[in-house]
């Protein structure tokens, strides 16, 4: 398939995706996210579909580069303690569950994983810590095999598809009161009006992090650009960055789409299996540790402790979308910024597990 037509097959799915998220009530459970993937897995699994390499590194690099810098924008630590503090203890417990989780099961797994546990470990803690934008920074950080990243992306999505379907029945569940200090916060995800702003910002932390890798060779790029975007976000004159958030968060949709494309379901349950295996077990840690270990003996509400863990499963947007399923909207807001945590600790955490677990 030619490039142009593998961009534009990516650009219609991309939007199809947007219209089923917005206008069908399971495209407004899922999210756009979920939406994009399920889309490129069934076009490529079923109509065998075949993406141009070069369509996928574009999308997998400048604009995924552009889409990281803008959601980082939106990471105010102004604003982001007294959003995130009723949310901060679940989640870090769910952040140190997925490190354990993960050495752990690097551990028992390595027979299984061989040379690629510790780029695996990289992955999955960066991913089940913030979400799959921390996912992507490490794995073009790492830049493992282009086999493995696809089995590595299917896994992730998969084993996130299944908790979020568990946390939504036991959070449905959950007899848990509505706290009135939040009954009436502003939903967090209405579209912005000035996108064309945070897109001028967006380009602006993209060409300073190239110039600035450009003369920091030995440091990865994607450090660079983490760190540039996460200082730029606290400049005066946050307003002009308001629109940052969700122009990255539709910016970034298009990898998910590559990603569904470039995903043979079926290798998982041939030679995807250990690192189906591997993702699993790092969830399921974090799931046993933090709902029969961490909550009952912190006391922590099961709805609070549920959005916490899938801010750090899948990220903002997917702890906002298990807020609203479960009919805890007053957690909307808290859930987004506790996510942005993640987004500020997860590609940290996985470079340093990749880098001190030996392969």
């Amino acid at each position: 398939m030619p490039m142009l037509w593998s961009l534009l097959l990516v650009l219609l799915l991309t939007a199809l995706g947007w219209l089923l998220s917005r206008r069908t009530p399971w495209g407004r459970q899922l999210g756009m996210t979920m939406v994009v993937l399920l889309l490129g897995l069934l076009v490529s699994n079923l109509g065998g579909v075949q993406l141009q390499a070069e369509a996928a590194g574009w999308v997998n690099g400048p604009l995924t580069s552009l889409a990281i810098g803008l959601l980082l924008l939106a990471v105010d630590l102004r604003r982001l303690w007294p959003q995130a503090r009723q949310l901060l203890g679940p989640f870090l417990m769910a952040a140190l569950s997925t490190v354990l989780g993960v050495l752990l099961g690097a551990w028992l797994l390595h027979p299984l994983l061989g040379d690629d546990r510790s780029v695996l470990a990289g992955m999955y803690t960066a991913t089940f810590t913030g979400g799959s934008l921390n996912f992507v920074s490490v794995a073009r950080t790492l830049n493992p095999p282009e086999t493995l990243l696809t089995l590595a992306t299917a896994a992730d999505y998969v084993v996130f598809a299944v908790w979020f379907a568990v946390s939504t029945w036991l959070g449905l569940r959950a007899d848990t009161p509505v706290d009135a200090a939040w009954a009436d916060s502003p939903p967090s995800d209405q579209p912005e009006r000035s996108w064309w702003l945070a897109g001028l910002w967006g380009l602006a932390v993209l060409v300073l992090a190239q110039a600035l890798s450009a003369v920091l060779p030995f440091v990865p790029s994607i450090l660079v650009l983490t760190t540039v975007a996460l200082l730029v976000a606290q400049l005066p004159a946050p307003a002009s960055r308001r629109g940052c958030y969700g122009l990255g968060l539709l910016l970034i949709q298009p990898f998910f789409t590559v990603m569904g494309l470039s995903s043979p379901v079926a290798g998982l349950l041939g030679e995807g299996l250990p690192v189906l295996l591997y993702a699993a077990f790092v969830v399921l840690v974090q799931a046993l540790l933090l709902l029969l270990l961490f909550r009952r003996w912190l006391r922590w509400p099961l709805a609070e402790t549920l959005v916490a863990s899938q801010a750090s499963i899948g990220g903002p947007s997917t702890a906002l979308a298990l807020a609203t399923a479960i009919g805890r909207a007053e957690l909307a807001v808290p859930s987004v910024a506790i996510g942005l945590l993640g987004y500020l600790l997860g590609t940290y955490l996985g470079l340093g597990v990749a880098w001190f677990l030996p392969g």
